[in-house]
């Protein structure tokens, strides 16, 4: 297509089904997310590969359930941990791959868990910027585990920073987000802003946490809304918001045990296989294309997104690896078009 979209993907960690104004929360408040759906279309029944975030990560990336592309385990562990000698192979394709071959740049800021040695990280996988902490913020040093190595802060395949202040990740992550829009305002991008939040253990701006009837929790999920809010305003003001497709998600389920997460009405928890576990928020927005206010109930999947942002722009799927997705553009734009998995 001529007029290729930008593109935006938005992945929070371990936020449930039920923690967004427009999913039914009543404890934390999410107008710019709830606004995001109210101008796009809500997916009622959308999925995970998995109920934790490497597979999670690494399915959604590559458009395979997580055992196709060896991310069904890690040498007996259920994620990847720092300095494992595994990770996503460049055997693989990835979104951003397909969609730098289409002429888009490409950032992933924040989390990606896909392996963190120097032959997996995002550089290597289509991504041409990299900011961010590789794995789970609760995997570097802590006052109960002194002795682990510190969370590490990249730029590329650079560490710039040990231990940063998780209180002002996110404002940094914005800001990275919004110089990147700035600079590609007159060409097409891809963006992954995979947040840190509202993975444990939760460190949250004094102004977020002040405000938020659900204690860190909900504060959290207010900061995600907040960057949400400033992205939105950002693509309005650069003249580019009716021809850019924002996707909002999470990785899996909340953990849902004391810090205010919720899954409702879904059964289960993150790790599980419950509803709990993988069902999750997804909000897509596009006005060039996608009717505002609109919801489906289909069963779509993060391994869908491969498939379907290849097609929209017509970049050629190898017919050498196995693709587990199926296109889900009638879903997203066309009103009463048939769900994929029934045809």
């Amino acid at each position: 297509m001529d007029d290729k979209p930008n593109i935006i993907l938005i992945n929070c960690d371990d936020l449930g089904y039920g923690d967004l104004g427009c999913y039914g929360s009543t404890k934390n408040h999410t107008p710019y997310l709830d606004k995001l759906a109210a101008e796009g279309k809500r997916f009622t029944d959308f999925y995970m590969a998995s109920p934790v975030c490497s597979p999670s990560r690494g399915a959604m990336m590559t458009g395979c359930y997580p055992p196709r592309i060896g991310f069904g385990e890690f040498d007996g562990e259920i994620v990847l941990f720092p300095g494992d000698p595994i990770g996503l192979s460049n055997d693989e394709t990835t979104i951003a791959s397909q969609l730098k071959d289409a002429g888009y740049s490409t950032k992933i800021i924040g989390k990606w868990h896909c392996g963190d040695q120097p032959e997996f990280l995002p550089t290597n996988h289509g991504f041409d910027e990299y900011f961010g902490i590789p794995y789970s913020n609760d995997m570097g040093r802590q006052v109960d585990r002194p002795t682990r190595p510190p969370l590490p802060l990249l730029r590329n395949e650079t560490v710039i920073q040990e231990q940063p202040d998780q209180r002002g990740i996110t404002e940094r992550y914005t800001d990275e987000a919004l110089q990147f829009i700035n600079r590609n305002k007159d060409n097409p991008f891809f963006l992954y802003l995979a947040h840190m939040y509202v993975h444990v253990p939760l460190f949250v701006p004094k102004q977020f946490l002040e405000n938020s009837k659900n204690g860190a929790y909900g504060g959290a999920v207010e900061c995600i809304d907040w960057c949400t809010g400033v992205l939105m305003d950002q693509l309005k003001q650069l003249g580019i918001d009716d021809n850019t497709l924002i996707i909002f998600t999470s990785d899996n389920g909340s953990r849902a045990r004391d810090e205010g997460g919720s899954n409702q009405p879904c059964r289960g928890t993150k790790a599980t296989t419950w509803e709990g576990g993988q069902r999750v928020p997804c909000i897509m927005r596009w006005p060039k294309r996608i009717q505002a206010g609109t919801t489906s109930d289909a069963i779509t999947s993060s391994i869908d997104f491969f498939p379907t942002l290849s097609n929209l722009l017509g970049i050629k799927i190898s017919s050498e690896r196995k693709i587990d997705g199926v296109d889900i553009q009638g879903l997203m734009f066309d009103e009463g078009s048939e769900d994929p998995r029934d045809s």
